[in-house]
């Protein structure tokens, strides 16, 4: 989340950025116009696999601040207009913690939009110092009711999370690197496998490239290829220890987009909800429901199939600002060509003829990795793999932009058991 003292901690690495070459203020960067042209090319290429039988895609945004919250002032048109214009069907709002959300917040259907109600409750912090501070927190998803903190103000943290569970709500680690007690990553549904704020944070010596870039392209044209390179990054650390969970049980990875709407440079919106609603996306499958003729039909999202479709795992996430990942397919196949058996956030038995096989919109080179080692890659719109021992299978895609292969799609895992 951007803040006056962060914006204030971005000038500062500006200064240092140009007179210090070597902390990376003047690293190598292609430019819009190289990118622009990356991109246009990467798009064209598009071609949708068909839908999944019995299921439908959705996409939205997690972890969105409003008005509520004390570093947004987001107004309820403004994160409306924006999420129809990104063309999300869910958007899960989770403003720091108040009464009023319960009361004020937006929740429920909104025209074509399903908005969800959720919070964003402080864990602590593991570094205090102005420019390395780490603050974790617990996403609350789906609460009913309003949470009571203890007599002094303070949360009891384990409680927490019982309340949470008892409501039927998710709890999603925010901000993971500040989590100040491990054990609580235990008690929670998931993590953010990547979150804008945390990755502008860690390259706050590129920001003033961005913020030139920014400034420069006065008509806004240009807003996908200056963002870029700023946010579209692999966040290993949050990576690693998500593949330590998911051997245990399953354990959700989520994208983060952290909005506020609230870094505003020379009269300009420099972090629009539209942009970051578009930078990165979660995706879910939802099942079709079947109708009187027995022909499956697609109603309305409601909240409780993106409750479930979440706690299932059946969701990927992507930086859809460099390519529409809509139609990616990671599933179980018994046999190459055969029926399909399990999508992801499934478990499966091992058994003979077993097949993975991921399917992309765009051609790229797609990762398979297991139990978080990578295992097989191939370059293409296809990966097919006969599995042959149990693990946590899942999928990295990345698209060559310019001279560089950048992270696109991260799935939820396939969970092949003994």
């Amino acid at each position: 989340m951007w803040t006056r003292r962060r914006f204030v901690q971005a000038a500062l690495a500006a200064g240092l950025g140009a007179f210090i070459p070597a902390v990376g203020g003047c690293s190598a960067t292609p430019s819009i116009w190289d990118i622009s042209e990356a991109l246009q090319a990467l798009r064209r290429q598009r071609i949708a696999p068909p839908p999944i039988e019995g299921y439908r895609e959705c996409r939205g945004v997690v972890h969105a601040h409003t008005w509520l919250s004390h570093d947004s002032t987001g107004t309820v048109e403004e994160i409306l207009d924006a999420a129809r214009a990104a063309y999300l069907d869910f958007l899960i709002t989770t403003d720091h913690y108040t009464p009023r959300i319960f009361t004020e917040g937006l929740d429920g259907r909104q025209g074509s939009l399903l908005v969800v109600r959720g919070v964003e409750i402080a864990l602590g912090c593991t570094r205090q110092g102005a420019l390395t501070r780490r603050c974790a927190s617990v996403l609350a998803i789906g609460l009913r009711a309003p949470l009571a903190p203890g007599p002094d103000g303070q949360w009891d943290v384990d409680e927490l999370f019982k309340v949470i569970r008892s409501q039927g709500a998710l709890a999603i680690i925010a901000h993971p690197r500040g989590l100040m007690n491990p054990s609580y990553f235990r008690n929670a549904d998931g993590l953010e496998i990547c979150d804008l704020a945390d990755t502008v944070r860690g390259r706050l010596v590129d920001v003033p490239r961005f913020l030139l870039g920014f400034l420069m392209d006065y008509g806004g044209y240009y807003q996908d290829e200056i963002l870029l390179p700023l946010i579209v990054e692999r966040s290993n650390w949050n990576l690693v220890e998500w593949d330590r969970f998911t051997k245990t049980r399953r354990y959700i990875g989520l994208a983060g987009n952290d909005a506020h709407q609230n870094l505003n440079v020379l009269g300009r919106q420099a972090d629009p909800y539209l942009l970051t609603f578009r930078a990165v996306n979660t995706h879910i499958l939802a099942p079709l429901r079947v109708a009187e003729g027995f022909r499956p039909v697609a109603p309305l999202l409601t909240t409780d199939d993106l409750m479930s479709a979440l706690r299932a795992g059946r969701c990927f996430t992507s930086f859809n600002l460099m390519a529409d990942a809509a139609g990616f397919r990671f599933a179980a196949h018994a046999g190459a060509g055969g029926p399909m058996i399990a999508l992801m956030g499934d478990d499966v038995q091992l058994r003979d003829g077993l097949v993975l096989a991921a399917q992309c919109p765009v051609p790229g080179s797609v990762e398979l990795l297991r139990d978080g080692v990578p295992i097989r890659r191939q370059e293409g719109r296809k990966l097919l793999h006969p599995v042959d021992r149990a693990g946590v299978y899942r999928i990295e895609v990345s698209l060559w932009v310019v001279d560089r292969w950048l992270p696109w799609i991260f799935s939820n895992p396939i969970y092949v058991r003994a």
